[in-house]
């Protein structure tokens, strides 16, 4: 099979992100966001196969480190002797192979992205990817509705990321937006980065206005502090950094803001909590499930405000008042990272997680009833932070590399003069802030977003 039209690998492309956003689903215990990160992979296998090659000479960097990553990851897993938790729910060389995988995806994406703009303008590779977003987002406000006017959900045949089921329902918690993925944060991390590259094809057809209002709103009924600060922050920047370089203020840059406030009192008619269990069933479950004016701390009440700017803006308030040590996650990392301290090369991708899995079983801990108590036991956990991640997975020599990488891209956009360039700058910047509180991995939209930032192919129609 040889590929002799651009736009099927355009299409299989735009397929294998609409499979990567399916996170909650599986097929044949195959989760379907893993098919669609290999149908990446096939992608290019099949290009490559076809004879179509692409320069990646701006990437050359970013691809040798890529290729260090998976070399040292090879090797750190042949001579390791670490053992996965108790309830991991792959081997260990499938867990290792797929952390490998997502690497291998994140690099492909990046090449595919030069490949297509050798022959479509960036303009119509953004529209396709834009088009997926939308359709993603349609599909998870479908899902948030269907528990408020009691519809048949999408079925959710995919373990959730505690390794049990995907707990929407809970009494007396307030309905978040999971939509097609296992989290409300995992959805905020995919949609978010589809909003910037939505408002600059609203600079060239107003219609697309209309259509942002649609990742908006799936956007802020996630009630994701990370996606919905990490929006508006970003862009609050990119707008002054724009007036201090060009003395005029552009307020299009602040149309995203506005409209994420304005859809965020706006969500406030959308929201929905779950009724009290009978207080007779209390226990076995936890108290403030039979009664819904019991909670832990402010945190908590603004956690579980039905009001949804109240409750964003509370908990953003809350914690950056704390600083970073609010944040528990980054606290433990901290200390995690201090304990343990830092390699020349770094543990390998996957087998960092392995080790911080059993740290965190120590850190969380508690006695209960006279009994030991884990919060997550048996489970591999996840770094929430792509930079701790790369730290302990390749470091210091990969983690050094890959930020003067990053920010060697980064001095080079900041320069540009086109309007394309404020909102990849956006884009790519926002991804960044969000993988510093939630996400560890390379994603496909990284990759996306250096791909179209790097790319010297043909020029916008």
């Amino acid at each position: 099979m040889k590929l002799k039209n651009i736009n099927i690998t355009l299409i299989l492309f735009c397929l294998g992100i609409f499979l990567e956003g399916l996170d909650a689903y599986s097929t044949l215990s195959i989760p379907i966001s893993w098919i669609g990160i290999s149908l990446l992979v096939f992608t290019f296998v099949i290009n490559f196969y076809s004879g179509w090659r692409t320069d990646m000479a701006r990437s050359s960097p970013l691809k040798l480190w890529v290729f260090y990553v998976i070399a040292l990851t090879i090797v750190q897993a042949l001579i390791s002797d670490e053992i996965l938790p108790k309830y991991a729910s792959t081997t260990f060389g499938q867990y290792i192979s797929l952390r490998l995988l997502k690497v291998l995806a994140f690099l492909i994406a990046v090449w595919i992205i030069h490949l297509l703009n050798d022959y479509l303008s960036k303009d119509k590779i953004i529209t396709y990817i834009a088009y997926v977003g939308i359709v993603i987002s349609l599909l998870s406000l479908y899902s948030y509705f269907s528990y408020i006017f009691d519809l048949p959900d999408l079925p959710r045949t995919r373990p959730g990321s505690g390794g049990w089921t995907q707990p929407i329902r809970r009494a007396c918690s307030v309905l978040r937006n999971y939509g097609t993925f296992r989290e409300p944060s995992f959805l905020a991390v995919w949609v978010a980065p589809i909003i910037p590259l939505i408002f600059y094809l609203a600079q060239k057809k107003k219609y697309w206005y209309f259509l942002s209002s649609i990742p908006i709103i799936c956007l802020v009924l996630t009630r994701s502090l990370t996606g919905i600060m990490g929006l508006i922050l970003t862009f609050i920047f990119i707008t002054f950094y724009n007036f201090a370089k060009t003395r005029e203020l552009n307020l299009k840059l602040l149309l995203p803001v506005a409209l994420v406030l304005v859809a965020s009192f706006l969500g406030n008619n959308l929201t929905y909590k779950f009724p009290a269990l009978d207080p007779s069933m209390c226990p076995p479950y936890p108290s403030d499930q039979c009664n819904c004016l019991i909670y832990q701390d402010e945190l908590d009440v603004a956690k579980n405000s039905e009001n949804i700017t109240s409750s964003v803006f509370s908990r953003f308030s809350l914690i950056a008042s704390g600083g970073l040590d609010a944040f528990e996650n980054t606290s433990f990392l901290r200390n995690y990272i201090k304990e343990n301290g830092l390699t020349i090369f770094g543990q390998g991708m996957g087998l960092s997680n392995i080790s911080l899995s059993y740290a965190a079983d120590e850190a969380t801990k508690h006695v209960k009833d006279g009994q030991v108590v884990f919060r997550n036991p048996g489970q591999v956990v996840s770094f929430n932070n792509l930079f701790a991640n790369l730290l302990m997975s390749t470091g210091m020599i990969g983690f050094i590399w890959f930020m003067y990488i990053l920010s060697s891209i980064i001095r080079d956009l900041l320069v540009r003069e086109d309007e394309l360039s404020q909102y990849m700058m956006a884009h790519l910047l926002l991804i960044l802030f969000m993988f510093f509180f939630q996400a560890e991995e390379l994603s496909i939209f990284l990759g996306i977003s250096l791909g179209l930032i790097t790319a010297v192919g043909r020029d916008n129609d």
